[in-house]
């Protein structure tokens, strides 16, 4: 699909989608769907106004006081036969998104609506993404996280991995007890670790293990995030994610 890809806004599932965002706005007034879709939104309001072939920039707000969305650009374009998608552009990361992506973030907003509250935990946070995203890719360490850990010690013995340069991530590592809760390790220690044991969690390339502590709080957000950087961001120079994706 290239990026001048038209759509059928009055289509069956763009019209679902549509209706349902009324439907969260009528029974939640503060309803904030993800950004690219508020900018879609924006976008689309602007272009029944317009004249065949102008085009309308919507432009995502950044989330609320307390949550800081990725901002996004969403270019439509009035044609005599329908609406054009110029462009959907990720500002933060500075990089376009393919029609397939917003599709995407459309149906991973459908699914963390069902979830009360703006928060997750990892293992909801994990089934959402492989709701959306195909080839199980994302797993939650939960309970492995000891697992991961003697794994990790073991490589580290074996020579097979090297203590991190960072200074203050080595004394981290250096200063922890076999007692120490998961919870008291860092984010950035327990990423590392959790690395470790991905090779036993998933047979696929490009597993990602979220390590966050069973019971953790994860801002829904923040799974978007996820989402959007392991298609577009860093991550993808490493691993090789799959374009299709599933249905709720």
């Amino acid at each position: 699909m290239n990026e001048e890809t038209k759509i059928d806004f009055f289509g069956d599932g763009m019209r679902i989608f549509l209706d349902y965002i009324t439907r969260q706005h009528k029974k939640n007034p503060e309803y904030r769907p993800h950004p690219i879709i508020r900018a879609f939104e924006c976008a689309f309001e602007g272009i029944k106004k317009t004249n065949v072939d102008e085009c309308v920039i919507g432009v995502s707000q950044e989330g609320t006081e307390k949550s800081v969305y990725e901002p996004y650009v969403v270019v439509l374009q009035k044609r005599v036969d329908g609406i054009e998608v110029k462009e959907i552009r990720n500002i933060q990361i500075d990089k376009p998104l393919p029609v397939d992506m917003m599709l995407l973030i459309f149906r991973l907003q459908i699914h963390l609506d069902k979830i009360d509250g703006e928060t997750v935990n990892p293992e909801q946070a994990v089934d959402a993404l492989n709701a959306i995203i195909l080839g199980d890719r994302f797993h939650a360490l939960g309970d492995r996280w000891r697992e991961a850990r003697d794994e990790f010690t073991k490589l580290l013995e074996e020579g097979k991995i090297h203590l991190p340069r960072d200074p203050a991530l080595r004394n981290e590592l250096i200063k922890l007890t076999y007692d120490t809760p998961w919870e008291d390790y860092s984010n950035r220690l327990r990423s590392l670790i959790g690395a470790s044991i991905a090779p036993s969690l998933n047979k696929v390339s490009g597993a990602v293990i979220v390590t966050s502590p069973k019971n953790a709080k994860i801002e829904k957000y923040k799974v978007f995030d996820m989402a959007t950087q392991f298609m577009l961001g860093k991550v993808a120079e490493y691993f090789n994610p799959p374009k299709s994706t599933k249905t709720t």
